[in-house]
């Protein structure tokens, strides 16, 4: 009875370990996600418990967004993107 409680404990301690790796990993997926949405030029809001930091600027055609996000955890990523014009050219 003893050694069936001490593996019943080590298997509830890798599931609690399992778990809150999954949870980790899921946050770190949504944070990339809500900084790549936010770094579009039209953006949505983003969730109430999330800090986001948005700049924007333009130079010649281009549109350079910075984004500084945090999530909930305190897990935090920074993401560049830099959106420019494509003119088209008419060919006759």
């Amino acid at each position: 009875m003893a050694l069936f409680s001490v593996i019943m404990l080590a298997l509830l301690g890798y599931q609690r370990a399992l778990q809150q790796g999954f949870q980790s990993q899921w946050q770190v997926r949504q944070l990339w996600r809500l900084a790549l949405e936010m770094g579009e030029p039209e953006t949505p809001l983003p969730p109430d418990e999330w800090k986001v930091s948005r700049q924007q600027t333009s130079a010649s055609g281009c549109v350079s967004i910075n984004v500084t996000i945090t999530s909930p955890a305190g897990r935090s990523g920074q993401l560049s993107r830099l959106h420019c014009s494509q003119k088209v050219k008419s060919q006759e």
